[in-house]
């Protein structure tokens, strides 16, 4: 039971590390836009394991993410408690059919939109950006690019789910 959670452990150490120190390599800089690496895998567990389990990962994996950063302690630890959260209600234990194909790329999309509108509204709150730059400079191609980058998920697991009850 302990290499279960070790390897939960060492997944997400990999994913903020990518996410906090490589990111430049997958970011579109001129637009602003970097991907959620560790979002994708707090919507994963929150599928798998369900709404608990999910919305416990994103708390941990949040704080983490927000220690490493310095600013706005909680923030994202809120933002992705509550994507594991809301991923936990695309959990269905009879054929886990979210954790396949489109299905995952649907819910990774509606976790970042939740999780990264959440965020940027506190994040950006005193500054003089409207509400509707937020969403289409921020929240939107955050939330797209980061489900584009997901579907390499998709992709390299497919061919092993294939023979798994739709």
């Amino acid at each position: 039971m302990i290499f279960y959670y070790l390897k939960y452990i060492l997944i997400f150490s990999v994913l903020i590390f990518l996410n906090k120190t490589f990111i430049w390599i997958f970011s579109i800089s001129e637009y602003n836009i970097t991907p959620d690496f560790v979002i994708v895998a707090v919507v994963y567990i929150g599928i798998d394991k369900g709404k608990i389990i999910g919305m416990v990962t994103g708390f941990f994996a949040g704080i983490i993410m927000d220690l490493l950063v310095g600013s706005f302690l909680g923030l994202s630890a809120l933002s992705y408690c509550i994507a594991g959260f809301l991923a936990g209600y695309f959990s269905n234990i009879e054929t886990k059919k979210f954790l396949y194909k489109h299905y995952f790329l649907m819910v990774v999309f509606i976790c970042s939109v939740v999780a990264n509108f959440l965020y940027y509204i506190i994040y950006f709150q005193g500054f003089s950006l409207i509400f509707l730059d937020i969403i289409i400079k921020y929240v939107l191609p955050t939330s797209a690019y980061t489900t584009l980058l997901s579907s390499i998920y998709v992709i390299v697991t497919y061919k092993k789910k294939i023979n798994l009850p739709a």
